[in-house]
């Protein structure tokens, strides 16, 4: 972890750009353990508002499904560890072929080209020494300069994050 994926899909997420071309946008973060109700029932109230509880799996499973059908919507699933999981979620997400879209997160390739429909999983790197410094330079310094010797302090820093951007 640490690359950027969460922030990444969250910032598009929260887009107003993005907000506006959907009916409803529903979110959940499975994890590494989870369970499914816990996972409908996010999405559920997301969606829909919906805070009471549904008697089984199956009932929040559908009510999820009909609530998708007839909409355009943007769901956000984040930190996805298993291709299992992928299936505990997606028969809900009917798909109508009217633009409505998915975005999933996970650190493994594997989980990411198994929940494939459409697009292509886009991979994320890590930063080179140089991206690293200019992002910890412009989060600590802004719009400022930096002193050539903070700037030296700077990289080592920079470097020893090994790349990853919440690292910095």
């Amino acid at each position: 972890g640490g690359i950027g994926k969460t922030t990444l899909a969250y910032k598009l997420y929260s887009d107003n750009s993005v907000i506006s071309r959907f009916d409803i946008r529903a979110q959940c973060c499975v994890s590494r353990v989870y369970r499914r109700m816990d996972l409908l029932m996010a999405l559920l109230h997301d969606a829909i508002g919906m805070r009471d509880s549904v008697s089984c799996e199956a009932d929040a499973a559908e009510k999820l499904r009909r609530t998708l059908m007839a909409k355009r919507y943007l769901i956000l699933v984040d930190d996805v560890w298993e291709a299992s999981a992928w299936d505990d979620l997606s028969s809900c997400f009917y798909d109508a072929k009217n633009g409505s879209r998915i975005i999933l997160t996970t650190r493994h390739r594997e989980v990411a080209n198994y929940a494939t429909s459409v697009s292509k999983p886009i991979p994320l790197r890590i930063f080179n020494d140089e991206e690293s410094w200019k992002l910890l330079e412009d989060k600590v310094f802004g719009k400022e300069s930096c002193s050539s010797t903070l700037e030296k302090v700077g990289q080592q820093i920079a470097k020893k994050c090994g790349g990853l951007p919440l690292a910095l």
